[in-house]
């Protein structure tokens, strides 16, 4: 048929398919797959005797939901909370978790031969929490890897735990 394009199915596997996000003027981007939602800020209930990066608990739909401060676990400034804020919603394996972002900003699909390595210098975000950096036309955008961070965060905890 004339017009009409077959993609082959190697060239699709290079594409990543990103949820954009900005925290602490920077873009940031996480797998579309793992994101199951994307909603406003609301009433965080706190847990006691947590790292200062835990900032609670939120019920999603009768779900108890972690709400983690990225800003605070990558040592970012702060920021107050205003109407872009948002709580991205993520499904690891079946553990759901939540971060707050400062705006969500689009979704991208991005080839993989735009996706460098993580850069050989001083980060205030670990290395093994970052997949790469993108470029998109003049943007750049650090990939993370959630699994990677979700990890992480859990080591803090029962780091933190044991030192109470």
């Amino acid at each position: 048929m004339r017009g009409t394009t077959y993609k082959d199915d190697s060239q699709t596997e290079n594409i990543l398919q990103l949820v954009c996000f900005k925290l602490a003027d920077e873009e940031y981007a996480v797998d579309i797959t793992q994101v199951q939602e994307v909603i406003r800020m609301q009433r965080i209930t706190p847990v006691p005797q947590m790292p200062g990066f835990v900032l609670g608990v939120v019920n999603i739909r009768g779900t108890v939901v972690p709400v983690f401060d990225l800003r605070k676990q990558f040592h970012l400034t702060e920021k107050e909370e205003n109407p872009l804020t948002k709580i991205v919603v993520v499904n690891l394996n079946g553990e759901l978790i939540s971060i707050i972002v400062d705006e969500i900003l689009d979704n991208i699909k991005l080839d993989s031969i735009h996706v460098d390595p993580t850069p050989a210098v001083k980060m205030e975000i670990d290395k093994e929490s970052i997949k790469g950096i993108g470029m998109l036309e003049e943007r750049m955008i650090i990939i993370l890897d959630l699994h990677k961070i979700n990890d992480s965060i859990n080591r803090r905890i029962v780091a933190f735990k044991s030192n109470i």
